[in-house]
């Protein structure tokens, strides 16, 4: 089968790997895939682009696929695509974005090819001309994140229940498993022992956030955890107002420790060196990538009952849910600091729940039979 991808962005934002990685996985499976991404702008580099060609994904560079809509460029960008579906021939159209969404539906009239789209938020767009018109019968078929986001996809828009599929985000398996664990020099670095109770967090630090209700649930839950230590990983505008300053706090000095952005082997080892993760509201990426990731490395999630955090979260097996309040999150990182037992089955449960739903050739797998379908639907 070939199969075109379209991503309208060049920056590395929160849907960008999962479509790269599901072309990618489509491709193992023996699939002739094309993928094609927004246009940089010049001089910075194409992350997207970029990260295709280090998965040996080589991209489709002809079109210049805005992330917004443009008067003056999606005319243009229109014809190109349909020159290129005319040339290339695709069975499938496979979109990601909303502007890519527009533009395949708009280059695909009369050449009788399907279009697909994967919608990554966790929450449904408002319901506006517009969306009305992408999530139509023209759309053959509707990919959602979970089975919550499906039913609230199909109630408000005008596309049949039976083409409206929920499929899990996958998470590359083999570089985030329980095995990949602490290394001993990040550790080290960290200034992390053995017996130390880690608390960790991973988003970019903005006022949104949340973070004052981490803190204040940190400066409640030291005195009952002596061995805490807090991993604040990434950066953000507003890193001084809400991260530094509340660390400096009498409770907490010597326990946070600021490991900047990590990517990479690293980033996957600073996963590894959390007993617990903290998730409090989504960012830019709905699909809440960064909590599959720690539950694929056996990580615990305390997350706030929030968007697609509560079809992530098992509370009680996965970890917790908890209220916008830092005494109940509080409450949650000192129980689980207080029963190694119940970490180490949560860990365990977690590991499996990543193995039984989250595994990149389980979820080409299924897109596969979706494209199956999609192509005899009439």
């Amino acid at each position: 089968m070939r199969v075109l991808h379209l991503f309208a962005n060049w920056k590395w934002t929160g849907p960008a790997e999962p479509a790269v990685n599901l072309a990618v996985a489509l491709g193992a499976r023996g699939h002739d895939v094309h993928f094609a991404c927004g246009r940089e702008v010049s001089p910075l580099p194409n992350f997207v682009a970029n990260e295709a060609r280090a998965r040996k994904l080589e991209p489709i560079r002809s079109l210049r696929l805005g992330k917004h809509r443009h008067p003056i460029y999606d005319p243009i960008d229109r014809r190109a695509l349909r020159g290129v579906l005319k040339e290339l021939r695709p069975d499938i159209v496979h979109c990601h974005l909303n502007n890519d969404h527009r533009l395949a539906l708009g280059a695909t009239q009369g050449l009788g090819i399907p279009v697909i789209r994967s919608i990554h938020d966790g929450d449904p767009p408002r319901m506006s001309r517009d969306m009305k018109r992408l999530f139509s019968n023209s759309t053959r078929a509707l990919i959602t994140i979970s089975e919550r986001m499906r039913d609230a996809m199909a109630s408000r828009f005008p596309i049949r229940d039976e083409r409206c599929v929920s499929v899990d985000p996958a998470v590359d398996l083999k570089r985030f498993n329980p095995r990949r664990r602490r290394l001993p020099d990040l550790a080290r670095e960290y200034g992390l022992s053995g017996d130390d109770f880690v608390v960790g967090i991973v988003a970019r630090m903005q006022r949104h956030r949340r973070f004052e209700i981490f803190f204040e649930a940190l400066t409640l839950a030291a005195a009952q955890i002596p061995a805490l230590k807090v991993l604040i990983v990434g950066r953000g505008t507003w890193m001084d107002e809400v991260a530094v300053k509340p660390a400096a706090r009498r409770e907490l000095v010597g326990k946070v420790i600021f490991t900047g952005y990590r990517h990479g082997s690293e980033y996957v080892a600073t996963l590894g060196c959390m007993n617990v993760k903290v998730y409090l509201t989504p960012g830019s990426d709905g699909s809440c990538r960064a909590v599959r990731e720690a539950v694929a490395m056996g990580v615990p999630i305390v997350a706030a009952r929030r968007g697609h955090l509560v079809d992530l979260v098992e509370d009680g097996v996965t970890g917790h849910l908890v209220d916008d309040d830092p005494q109940q999150l509080a409450d949650a990182l000192i129980r689980l600091a207080g029963d190694a037992g119940a970490r180490e089955q949560m860990s365990a449960r977690c590991a499996k729940t990543a193995r039984d739903r989250y595994g990149l050739p389980r979820q080409a797998k299924t897109v596969e039979a979706l494209y199956d379908s999609a192509l005899t639907d009439v």
